[in-house]
């Protein structure tokens, strides 16, 4: 374990932080999945933009920023312009478990 994994290691025991911590990794792990999707489709950011009525510019920096906090209206535009549908299962939280789990099932586009 380096020095950085150490140190977040340290910091996770502090609920406060490690909260926040998992609520900004599953933003980060949802919009990565979203930005998977884009890709697998061979859609372009000027293209997913364009389907939602946005710059490029806003797109790329909502799928490609560490330091992103999309509303559910964004994340609705998302994947209305992606054609795909989010399920959303609610369930007792296990230990060790962030607040959202991101799973995805990709069928070849049609």
């Amino acid at each position: 374990m380096n020095r950085f994994e150490q140190r977040l290691q340290k910091r996770l025991q502090n609920e406060e932080f490690a909260a926040g911590y998992k609520e900004m990794d599953a933003e980060l792990e949802l919009m990565h999945a979203i930005d998977t999707v884009r890709k697998y489709k061979n859609m372009s950011q000027e293209e997913l933009a364009t389907r939602m009525g946005k710059k490029r510019e806003a797109v790329s920096r909502l799928l490609s920023s560490d330091n992103i906090n999309p509303t559910l209206n964004t994340v609705i535009e998302l994947l209305s312009a992606l054609k795909l549908t989010a399920d959303i299962t609610l369930r007792q939280t296990k230990e060790g478990e962030g607040p959202i789990k991101v799973a995805m099932e990709l069928a070849p586009p049609q």
